[in-house]
């Protein structure tokens, strides 16, 4: 169903949708096709340009269209999502992964509160390995109304997010995502092999399909497996490609 405001509202979250769906990856429309595609003047499609530059995600060449603009990019930090196999190949080791637990529950609060919804969600719970040797804990949330159908993937051997794009055609737009310093609880570090009060890093990451959120997952990651790697804070969808 159509949404009920302003066509330069419409226009705009048109633009912004194209560009993080990877449809406009070089230039947008012009005004006079936006004009024409929406039914409105040209005035009105310009307005909307305006709001999306304003938001940073085109610029303007005089002469020669509008443009998406290139985000910059960092050499370091702990903020690019990427399959963990990837890492696992430029560090030369053999990953594997353990299924801890993979079924639908009623959420923390918490959870339920970043999902949008009170119903039950998914977890899993997976360890994973860098030659044989425990390195990752992850505790992922997922919203069944989109991710219903993984409970039966392949879950020792596959990237989540890459059967969310590939397999269940899912646009992943948006990532939000915190980190910190801690140590292993009595609970944790047996997972680890290793005594209570060992170092790692928390990691809190929330991924969205345009503002509707898709999964909620927190990873504890060794610290000195961490360090090891540099890489760009961005999220690339052609990357699970």
């Amino acid at each position: 169903m159509t949404k009920r405001y302003p066509k330069y509202e419409q226009i705009k979250d048109y633009v912004i949708k194209g560009i993080k769906s990877r449809n406009f990856t070089h230039a947008v429309p012009s005004e006079n096709q936006l004009a024409q595609k929406f039914g409105v003047s040209r005035m009105t499609a310009r307005k909307a340009v305006d709001a999306v530059e304003r938001e940073g995600f085109v610029e303007r060449t005089p002469g020669k269209g509008t443009f998406v603009k290139k985000k910059q990019h960092y050499t370091t930090g702990f903020f690019r999502v990427r399959p963990f196999q990837k890492w696992a190949d430029d560090l030369k080791v053999e990953l594997s992964t353990e299924v801890l637990e993979a079924r639908m529950i009623d959420p923390p609060a918490h959870v339920a509160a970043n999902l949008l919804t009170d119903s039950q969600v998914i977890i899993i719970r997976r360890l994973w390995y860098f030659d044989k040797k425990p390195v990752r804990y992850e505790i992922r949330y997922l919203h069944p109304d989109v991710c219903a159908g993984i409970l039966f993937e392949d879950l020792r051997n596959a990237s989540i997010h890459s059967i969310l794009i590939n397999k269940y055609k899912l646009s992943l737009t948006r990532i939000d995502q915190s980190m910190e310093a801690i140590v292993l609880s009595r609970e944790t570090a047996p997972l680890f092999k290793v005594e209570p009060g060992y170092p790692v890093f928390n990691i809190k990451r929330m991924t969205y399909s345009f503002e509707a959120p898709v999964t909620y997952v927190e990873y504890t990651m060794r610290g000195e497996m961490a360090f090891r790697d540099t890489f760009s804070p961005q999220f690339d969808p052609t990357d699970f490609f």
